[in-house]
């Protein structure tokens, strides 16, 4: 009955119930694109891109001449009212109503050619934003890809130690059987069916644990790609072992200083503070503006009957309507500076140099820590790859010895707790191969993020050479 209930209970959570339809379990390279699509981090780091893209581009358009058209039209009336440039003397047209009405067509521009650089400072000072805010996404991505790639072999080594369980519950059973048989003929003495009882009980349980810690760790991926806690995902039958990198450590290192988000992301920092030094002068540098509009004018309450160039109807005037077409040019340049500050732009320049060597020295501990982070990576995947083959002989010889050692404990030859042992060093050498693997894999994911592989998908791409 014990086993009957615990197989139930092992079955339940071996096949969880699922609420969700899914047309297809996501493998590793599905799961990374899902979480790419979903997660609240990258959708973050893309709107704050999106919105500084638009500011640069804002900014960048001041650099240039803006070309603006204008249709206006003027209708008032006056009565009893002096106007005019001469009213305050009493001179102008009164008593009588006067009508006024007026067109316009124009297309002209009002551009600030130069007011020392600002406008271009604060152009490249947008471009090193969104240079940033790009390095951010990066940098968001690569990191995401390697979280959903931990917590997918996360999960294949929980599943390993599923299978590993379930043979080790076998084998158990198998020795209980040995010893109900011994126990027929004399071989064994009654108590050694009593402790392979306990122990195929013992390992009914742990099946059961690691079943649940499967179904956990399911979950737990799942709510790192951002998707619904009962997604399918499908899992290789065996865990990838990519080649190791035989790239020289100084050419790696060189690579990552120049792909690492991280350090693009300085280098565009200290720009912008050496930007924002810049920036405080521009005021004492002359400014030049010019504008230019040509168009249409017409005033139909200034004319005789007059063809509305518009409308093309006949308007009634009472004198001359000008023009038909006009046309301006002008430029203003402008200089001024201020003999007294008060300190102020001093005090402006020297935070500004602050800032400037805390970017510098930022800078460098990056590149610093780059290249610990590379080194540190390529000495854990060799040594990540060394404790994998041992793990592999280790796992071969405990194999075979608990395999001899089952023999023996038949034959009478051996006891039963040195074939209970023997199963056990087997058990956890079986272990130590599943942990190896993965934790190999996962040097080398980390090895590729370290060098700055841009493209996450690459990144968890174990089976290219």
């Amino acid at each position: 009955m014990l086993f009957v209930a615990a197989a139930a209970a092992a079955s339940l959570l071996a096949h969880p119930a699922v609420g969700n339809a899914q047309a297809q379990p996501l493998d590793l390279r599905g799961a990374v694109e899902y979480a790419l699509d979903h997660s609240a981090t990258i959708a973050s780091r893309r709107a704050t891109l999106a919105g500084d893209e638009a500011q640069y581009a804002k900014d960048h358009a001041n650099e240039y001449p803006p070309v603006t058209g204008l249709l206006q039209n003027q209708l008032s009336k006056t009565s009893n009212a002096s106007t005019g440039s001469l009213a305050q003397y009493g001179i102008g047209p009164s008593g009588s109503i006067t009508p006024f009405s007026q067109n316009t067509a124009q297309l002209g521009t009002q551009w600030t050619v130069y007011n020392g650089s600002y406008n271009q400072v604060l152009a490249q000072r947008a471009k090193r934003q969104v240079e940033t805010d790009r390095d951010d996404l990066r940098r968001a991505q690569q990191q995401l890809a390697q979280d959903v790639s931990n917590a997918y072999y996360a999960v294949s080594v929980r599943r390993e130690t599923v299978r590993l369980d379930d043979a080790d519950r076998s084998y158990q059973q198998a020795l209980l059987q040995v010893a109900r048989d011994n126990e027929r003929v004399g071989r064994a003495a009654g108590v050694d069916v009593l402790r392979s009882q306990v122990n195929a009980l013992r390992a009914q349980a742990v099946l059961t644990t690691a079943r649940s810690d499967e179904a956990t760790g399911r979950e737990t991926l799942a709510s790192t790609i951002g998707a619904p806690p009962d997604t399918a995902f499908a899992f290789e039958e065996t865990l990838p072992e990519p080649p190791l990198m035989t790239t020289p450590l100084a050419d790696l290192i060189a690579a990552a200083e120049a792909n690492r988000a991280d350090i693009a992301g300085a280098q565009a920092a200290l720009a912008n503070a050496r930007l924002s030094n810049s920036i405080i002068d521009t005021d004492r540098l002359p400014t030049l503006a010019v504008n230019a509009a040509f168009g249409n004018s017409f005033t139909p309450t200034q004319g005789g009957l007059q063809a509305n160039p518009f409308t093309g109807l006949p308007v009634a005037g009472t004198g001359g309507r000008g023009s038909p077409g006009f046309w301006q040019i002008g430029a203003t340049e402008t200089l001024q500076i201020g003999f007294v500050e008060y300190g102020s732009r001093h005090a402006q320049h020297r935070a500004a140099h602050f800032a400037i060597d805390s970017a510098q020295r930022t800078l460098a501990t990056t590149r610093y820590a780059v290249e610990t982070d590379i080194r540190q990576a390529v000495r854990g995947a060799q040594t990540a790859a060394a404790n994998l083959a041992t793990a592999k002989q280790a796992s071969a010889l405990g194999a075979e010895s608990a395999r001899i050692a089952q023999l023996q404990y038949k034959n009478g030859l051996i006891s039963l707790t040195d074939a209970t042992q023997a199963e056990r060093d087997n058990l956890s050498a079986q272990n130590d191969l599943v942990n190896a693997r993965v934790n190999y894999i996962d040097a080398v994911v980390h090895l590729r993020v370290a060098i700055g592989t841009s493209d996450p998908l690459a990144i968890v791409d174990l089976r290219a050479s």
